[in-house]
């Protein structure tokens, strides 16, 4: 079983209207001093992955959420030790 997150970040945008002159560039990415797993996720309403230019896109929605877990041995180890006694 995975326990959750310890950091977590989730963000909802909408719009009426929405136009970009020219394409984004994204860069999602989160960083730690210890290993970490991260998983990122974005949900969109009425809006393409590839934006073009000069189009106006109406009654939008983005919902983008990252969660990290620091990889803690001492925890999984004794996750691990918990799930043998059961046994």
């Amino acid at each position: 079983m995975k326990r959750p997150p310890d950091v977590e970040i989730a963000a909802t945008v909408h719009a009426d209207e929405l136009r970009f002159e020219c394409k984004p560039e994204v860069y999602v990415g989160a960083h730690a001093d210890s290993p970490a797993s991260v998983e990122h996720v974005s949900e969109r309403e009425n809006l393409p992955d590839a934006v073009e230019p000069g189009v106006t896109y109406r009654n939008v929605a983005v919902r983008w959420r990252l969660a990290a877990r620091l990889h803690d041995l001492d925890f999984e180890d004794s996750s691990h030790a918990r799930n043998d006694e059961e046994s």
